[in-house]
């Protein structure tokens, strides 16, 4: 999917995540968020100064950067994320991928009484994400 295919970004908030390691939490945001990469900025020396990823339906996104960089940015520590998928589908696919691309898994797929499908997980780099269908109050 090229990201002319996206429609229009509508995020009001840019969460923002520091990889370690920053060319397989880029691989954790597309292969198993689903996630896609729009913007990529790296130093010659392949620090990336600053990324962006948003949600294919347009609905969110987030900017991410090596953790290490010099600046404040840089000095990032693990992050929390809630992704909103469109359907339970969408969570149940992802659960999937995440238990095959071996992240810590802090809470298993599941139903609540306002979710009828979430997840959580922590990636090789500490941040915690959770995907589900739940779009707040």
């Amino acid at each position: 999917m090229s990201t002319h295919d996206l429609p229009a970004p509508r995020p009001a908030v840019w969460p923002s995540v520091g990889f370690t390691d920053v060319d397989a939490g880029t691989r954790f945001l597309t292969d198993v968020l689903g996630f896609v990469v729009t913007a990529l900025h790296r130093e010659d020396d392949g620090t990336v100064v600053h990324g962006e990823a948003r949600r294919p339906d347009g609905d969110g996104g987030v900017m991410f950067g090596s953790r290490g960089k010099t600046g404040d940015w840089g000095a990032l520590g693990a992050a929390g994320v809630y992704v909103v998928a469109p359907d339970a589908a969408g969570v149940e696919a992802a659960w999937q991928r995440a238990r095959a691309a071996g992240v810590e898994v802090l809470t298993p797929l599941h139903a609540t009484d306002y979710d009828p499908a979430t997840f959580a997980v922590r990636d090789h780099d500490g941040n915690l994400w959770s995907m589900g269908t739940y779009l707040g109050e």
